[in-house]
């Protein structure tokens, strides 16, 4: 919608199967406002579709792709994923690394203490200390120098520029595969410098900017999302083109298989008159901080059983503030680790498009971080996935592990001093998980003596010489399963992550036997302990957003089995 004449809303429907003000896609909140939002709406009558305007205003509408009838098919499916986030220009994820810069510099190059933590903070999101100007590891660079504070300051990322194009990388992140032909992104502008537009494209040269628009920006200060369907190029990678100065968010909610993908019915997309699953305005407007469910199951056409992820349009109506709405499946999402909609003001409407997985009983969750009214209209829902058969396997992502990239393990910054308590991650698990209190060295950094249970074999070791820390994901398979896209930060949060249940006491012998394979070639040499183990194993490939192949999923399921 642009240059709208009053306030309303857009309702797309199949033409002639739909009541005007059954459902909504777009809200108008002031004349003259330019809008806009994606929508899979059913193709109606005389093969057309309807768009009804309640106060006016132009209309203009780019196809970005449709659905044919099919039994079975390769390509073209729709994965449904846990939301993760793939780009963030204020803090630099997914944004390419500048080139490594060696060793070249000393805290004596900068004349003032800023200057130096500009460097540092240019390479060390990418890279870690390369130029060692951080002799203690607390993200303060060159302590020497006047004005050197006290804590971290990380410097603010410029905006990109008004006419420029930011590329990133999409596949071997947040669970897309090589060989996806495409990907469905939440794309959100931020601290926007005035009016303008986003253009999501696929890198390949074949779309050239201002082809079309997928967000409109009105105003400066603006925070503005929508949801995207874009093309993936070979490199697996796309691009936004952005018309006025803001900083970019990108999270992804599920991709579409390739040609190489499995023949199946299953991520098939089955369209239906969209239905209205949730209104909450019939009682009390939710609270901040709290989270409303959408139970699509048995509405609308839905199935009761069987669906694994619907298209929904999402609406935020009397907010109390600025704050966001988020959606992912039921028990496999972190509140605030994505969004899909944004509200500026108090009072405000607007809605947007979201693509959701269903989670725990079918279901997916909508955080709301601002008190406001929730509405859930749902056009459609793509059809079962093996990850509905067993709730342990819940989450996971099948694909193809990547060996194209060669892994470094030194490149896995591991067994660090996180807290510098002087006990790197090997003697904090040590300590935390012997079953006595443990002999340390005088100098209180390392375990000597305790009681180690290897969980693997059932068998008890005292000295902790004997006794190695098992990566439960080990770094390789992480490695290929997506991390070999992560930055130099990322990878050690996960080498050294105490709070996943990715670190694991056991013998030495036996982590060595595992090394670096997977459930489908190694599993504990005690039965009673597979429960856990693939319980655990599946626990950090879904926090971390990584892949797994069909037989580590069918190793799992088995593992599962002994439940």
């Amino acid at each position: 919608m642009t240059q709208a004449s009053r306030v309303g809303y857009v309702q797309v429907y199949p033409t002639g199967q739909a009541t005007v003000g059954s459902s909504s896609n777009l809200n108008i909140e002031y004349t003259g406002q330019s809008i806009a939002n994606m929508v899979t709406v059913p193709v109606g009558n005389n093969g057309t579709v309807t768009l009804y305007s309640s106060g006016g205003g132009h209309l203009l509408a780019d196809v970005f792709g449709y659905y044919t009838p099919a039994a079975a098919v390769a390509s073209g499916r729709f994965a449904a994923l846990t939301p993760a986030r793939l780009l963030d220009s204020r803090n630099g994820t997914g944004l390419s690394a500048p080139a490594h810069p060696g060793d070249t510099k000393n805290c004596g190059d900068f004349t003032t203490w800023t200057a130096a933590n500009n460097w540092f903070w240019i390479y060390y999101p990418h890279y870690g200390d390369v130029a060692q100007l951080d002799g203690d590891d607390d993200g303060v660079p060159c302590e020497s120098l006047s004005g050197a504070p006290a804590t971290a300051q990380q410097p603010a990322l410029a905006k990109p520029a008004a006419g420029s194009v930011t590329k990133f990388q999409v596949t071997g992140r947040g669970g897309v595969p090589a060989g996806a032909s495409a990907v469905v992104l939440n794309v959100t502008a931020t601290q926007t410098a005035g009016a303008g537009y986003l253009q999501v494209m696929p890198t390949d040269g074949s779309v050239a900017p201002a082809a079309y628009s997928n967000v409109n920006l009105m105003r400066v200060g603006q925070t503005a999302a929508g949801l995207a369907t874009v093309p993936l190029a070979s490199a697996g990678t796309v691009q936004i083109y952005t018309s006025t100065p803001t900083h970019l968010i990108a999270d992804v909610a599920g991709y579409y298989t390739g040609g190489s993908d499995e023949v199946t019915s299953r991520r098939l997309f089955v369209p239906i008159t969209p239905t209205r699953i949730k209104d909450t305005r019939s009682g009390t407007k939710p609270a901040s901080g709290s989270t409303v469910s959408l139970a699509p199951a048995g509405k609308g056409g839905i199935p009761t059983t069987g669906a694994a992820a619907i298209a929904l349009n999402l609406t935020a109506t009397q907010a109390t503030g600025a704050g966001f709405l988020q959606v992912y499946p039921t028990e496999e999402g972190t509140p605030g680790s994505s969004s899909n909609l944004n509200t500026e003001r108090a009072g405000q409407t607007i809605a947007n498009a979201a693509m959701s997985k269903l989670g725990s009983g079918g279901t997916a969750s909508v955080y709301i971080s601002r008190s406001t009214h929730v509405i859930g209209d749902v056009a459609g829902y793509f059809t079962g996935d093996p990850s509905t058969s067993d709730p342990g396997l819940s989450g996971l992502t099948v694909a193809p592990q990547n060996t194209t990239v060669s892994y470094n393990r030194d490149s896995w910054n591991h067994w660090i001093d996180v807290d510098w308590d002087c006990q790197n991650t090997r003697h904090e698990v040590l300590i935390a998980t012997s079953q006595v209190k443990p002999v340390l060295t005088a100098d209180g950094c390392a375990a000597v003596f305790g009681s180690w249970l290897d969980p693997y074999t059932g068998l008890t070791w005292d000295q902790a010489a004997e006794v190695q820390i098992d990566h439960v994901v080990a770094l390789a398979n992480a490695h290929r399963s997506g991390g070999w896209a992560w930055t130099a930060q990322q990878k050690e949060a996960f080498a050294n992550d105490m709070l996943a249940p990715e670190l694991v006491a056991v013998e030495g012998s036996v982590n060595q036997a595992k090394a670096d394979s997977g459930p489908e070639s190694w599993k504990p040499p005690l039965t009673s302990a597979w429960c856990d183990y693939a319980t655990d194993w599946a626990t950090v490939k879904r926090k971390y957003a990584l892949t797994v192949t069909q037989a580590e999923y069918d190793a799992l399921g088995q593992m599962l089995a002994t439940c």
